[in-house]
């Protein structure tokens, strides 16, 4: 840890002018997946690795911007018009308030969004399964 000289001021000691300490950012992204993109949690990765290794070309986290708010879902498939959010802390009341008004959000936008709601990397596998058989069965539809 870096230790910078401090000034007296009014009793309590404030950092020297002109010190910038770095900030860690809210959510930064740690992990590395096989296509090279940076994600934030394990299940995301998972799920990166997964479109990566099927094919299906991805946008981690656009910037979207709905009702004047932004919203960052946490994958977009251009091929299918479809955004994925995978939902991993529904045992959380707070974070079930927030998706319950990020759905409410996307339906009202008229959003394709698949969620994935699962709490452990062993339930994502075959969420993954599912949403493979979901965007076979999309393709077969568009391909008509």
């Amino acid at each position: 840890m870096i230790k910078y000289p401090r000034r007296k001021k009014h009793g309590r000691y404030t950092p020297t002018r002109g010190v910038r300490l770095p900030r860690k950012k809210k959510f930064e992204t740690r992990l590395k997946t096989r296509s090279g993109v940076q994600v934030r949690s394990q299940l995301e990765r998972k799920c990166a690795d997964y479109l990566y290794d099927s094919g299906i070309e991805f946008r981690y986290e656009p910037l979207m911007l709905l009702g004047g708010r932004q919203f960052r879902p946490d994958f977009y498939l251009p091929a299918y018009n479809l955004f994925l959010e995978i939902c991993g802390y529904n045992h959380m009341p707070f974070y079930r308030d927030r998706l319950r008004k990020k759905r409410e959000v996307y339906s009202a936008n008229g959003l394709n969004v698949y969620f994935i709601e699962c709490s452990k990397n062993s339930e994502l596998e075959s969420h993954l399964w599912k949403l493979g058989k979901f965007l076979e069965k999309k393709s077969l539809v568009q391909d008509k």
